[in-house]
């Protein structure tokens, strides 16, 4: 209505109908307040979303909601003189506002989860911590929906807030999957940290093999406890969870592709996890060892 409003004024104020333009202009303003005061009350019904919701999980109902009404007014505004009407500074206002008390009150309601005693990344240092698990799978799945399912035309403003969120999005999946990659794979990956640390400091590196807590029956006994067995029973155990953290959305597709998404990244970290340990092997301990699994094998189990 705006559009179609504003295109009538711009022919009328090139004619002498100044009577006309006049109607326009009074027609117009009361519309351009409507447009705000449903912007401000969209804006107010979200952030009271933050108080009111009780389920902390899943696609919050203004994340839902968002896709579909910008894809309404993009679809209103289509056209190739658009951008020269007020109503498209009008419209970018609204979607800044908008997005940012979704931001917001989304922040609130992942931190105010039950006993929730998050920092500011959202952890508590504890990767077992159930709570801060729920903080760091609210944002991953409201910011894959924003991302799968706002559609950006071309809008500057919501390229910028799909930006955002594809930040948001890495940032969290990195805290979540630092912490739930511990459970299969902590012990080792408490062994390569400090003898990365270790190597910072000496040299040669095989000195390190000289430390009882490094010695080469501690390090064989470790590679050891990591057989096909153990790394097949970790890995099973791993796509259970994330299918449970990630596997019931309400969307199918959009719950499946996460899943896939966040097995994805755990399987770089298996790739990772084995060739900082094999690099250890060859420099502490002169390549006298060998681990027990291959990178391969790893990817095999994930993509089954």
């Amino acid at each position: 209505m705006l559009y179609a409003m504003e295109r009538k004024l711009s022919v009328f104020e090139e004619t002498n109908q100044e009577f006309i333009v006049r109607i326009l202009q009074k027609v117009h303003s009361r519309m351009i307040g409507l447009f705000n005061r449903f912007v401000e009350d969209q804006v107010r019904g979200i952030e009271e979303t933050k108080v009111k919701i009780k389920k902390r999980k899943g696609v919050i109902s203004f994340m839902k909601i968002f896709p579909i009404f910008s894809v309404t007014v993009e679809n209103m505004l289509a056209g190739p003189s658009q951008e020269v009407f007020d109503v498209r500074f009008s419209v970018n206002d609204a979607y800044a506002k908008i997005n940012r008390a979704m931001w917001e009150s989304l922040k609130f309601i992942a931190k105010e989860a039950p006993n929730q005693q998050a920092g500011p990344s959202g952890g508590t240092g504890d990767p077992e911590d159930k709570e801060a698990l729920n903080h760091h799978i609210l944002l991953i799945e409201n910011m894959n929906h924003y991302i799968e399912e706002v559609d950006c035309r071309g809008n500057i403003v919501l390229e910028e807030w799909q930006g955002r969120a594809t930040h948001d999005m890495l940032e969290h999946s990195k805290l979540y999957i630092d912490a739930v990659i511990r459970r299969p794979l902590g012990k080792l990956l408490d062994f390569v940290e400090s003898t990365e640390s270790l190597l910072q400091t000496v040299s040669p590196a095989t000195d390190i093999a000289l430390r009882p807590s490094h010695s080469r029956s501690i390090a064989k006994k470790l590679l050891i406890s990591y057989d096909l067995k153990e790394l097949r029973r970790g890995i099973d155990h791993l796509k259970k969870r994330i299918e449970k953290h990630f596997g019931d959305a309400d969307d199918p597709g959009l719950s499946r592709s996460l899943v896939v998404k966040m097995l994805k990244e755990c399987e770089s970290r298996y790739a990772d996890a084995h060739d900082r340990t094999k690099l250890i092997v060859d420099m502490v301990y002169e390549g006298q060892m060998e681990l027990e699994w291959r990178k391969e094998e790893a990817t095999s189990m994930f993509r089954k």
